[in-house]
């Protein structure tokens, strides 16, 4: 049975690809046009609907909301658009879907937006936060760059990653409307990027973060220690705290190669890791790092894989709801392919369908 994916990046162009397995092909099947760049699309977590920003608009950022009918494989402008800060590159939504947070990156800032019962913006209920803070790479941490947003397991708090002031920065969103706690501070110059968790399972009963920071390229492992009655401040205690992404035989000036995406296998038993090297001074090629996850939750870096994407520029990537495909968009070289999965030794993947000519393609999802 054809599966769908949804793309979507600097080209402009918010395309559905329709992948048959059995085939072993992938097309385009439906596109939306949009202007400025929709670098980031996410899906509501209970409805139909796609959320998609538009990073390079002025002088605010934007968010757009489109209906998915699944029938037919097209997407539907669902009315109406929500303003957030400048930059807009990443989203979450709240466990309920009636709040999205969108990290701003130009505009080192976060933004919240109220939907209502059927997932549109509620007008006028944007609310944007504006921070402070520099790192010492002056050419990328001039200024606060919010580059990734996410919903903890319990719903009650957000963490958002920034790469220009090196800090994980922690709102409580019990209300909904993000409310500030203390921000943690990471390693001077690692740029964090994006980040995701582990939530409570057969193989442990802690809560755990993965960490990628692109200018370090390097993955730090951390535990979550929520708050208590006598410890108000949610803190992250680090189980590794720098663990690199980059090839054994790559030679990095730090903020050279970028790191950029990663996901832990629905096992839980590897995480996947994106990586792009330098563009002025090219590797053989762009990896798909994979690290064997211990039973603590660490990464097994001496026994990494290093994959070979046959490609350029992987910012995101998504495995499938059963573990069984990955897709990786490809930006510099405006691809998409997907990999199958090797079950029961998901290090290993097969490369099944590769689609060329998708503009500049940033970000991907799996269509329910």
């Amino acid at each position: 049975m054809p599966l769908r994916l949804l793309t979507s990046g600097y080209g402009g162009d918010v395309d559905i690809l329709t992948f048959d397995p059995a085939a072993g092909t992938l097309a385009k099947s439906h596109t939306a046009k949009l202007d400025a760049a929709p670098t980031w699309s996410s899906l509501h977590p209970t409805r139909p609907l796609v959320y998609t920003g538009a990073e390079f608009a002025e002088p605010d950022g934007l968010v757009h909301a489109f209906s998915y009918d699944s029938h037919a494989g097209t997407l539907a402008p669902l009315g109406g658009t929500a303003k957030v800060g400048a930059g807009p590159v990443h989203f979450a939504l709240s466990r309920d879907g009636r709040h999205l947070y969108s990290a701003n990156y130009s505009g080192g800032s976060l933004s919240s937006v109220e939907l209502d019962s059927e997932g549109k913006f509620v007008e006028g209920s944007e609310e944007t936060q504006k921070f402070k803070g520099v790192g010492p790479n002056k050419e990328r941490q001039e200024a606060p760059h919010v580059h990734g947003v996410y919903v903890d397991p319990t719903g009650k708090y957000l963490l958002a990653a920034d790469l220009g002031a090196d800090v994980i920065r922690v709102f409580d969103i019990s209300s909904g409307k993000p409310s500030s706690l203390p921000s943690i501070s990471r390693p001077a110059g690692n740029g964090p990027r994006h980040l995701i968790f582990s939530p409570p399972n057969a193989r442990s009963s802690r809560t755990l973060v993965y960490l990628i920071e692109e200018m370090g390229n390097t993955v730090a492992v951390l535990e979550v220690e929520y708050p208590t009655e006598n410890q108000p401040a949610l803190r992250l205690n680090a189980i590794q705290r720098e663990v690199s992404v980059l090839p054994p035989d790559a030679k990095d000036t730090p903020g050279d190669w970028t790191a950029a995406e990663l996901a832990l296998s629905p096992s839980g038993t590897f995480l996947y890791a994106t990586n792009r090297c330098p563009v002025d001074n090219p590797a053989p090629y762009d990896t798909l790092t994979i690290f064997p996850v211990a039973a603590d939750g660490s990464l097994l870096r001496d026994d990494a894989t290093f994959f070979n994407l046959e490609g350029r520029g992987p910012r995101h990537f998504a495995v499938s709801a059963d573990g069984r495909y990955l897709a990786v968009p490809l930006e510099r070289t405006s691809e998409c392919v997907v990999y199958e999965v090797t079950q029961g030794k998901e290090d290993e993947l097969r490369e099944v369908a590769r689609l060329k000519g998708v503009d500049q393609p940033t970000c991907v999802a799996w269509l329910p």
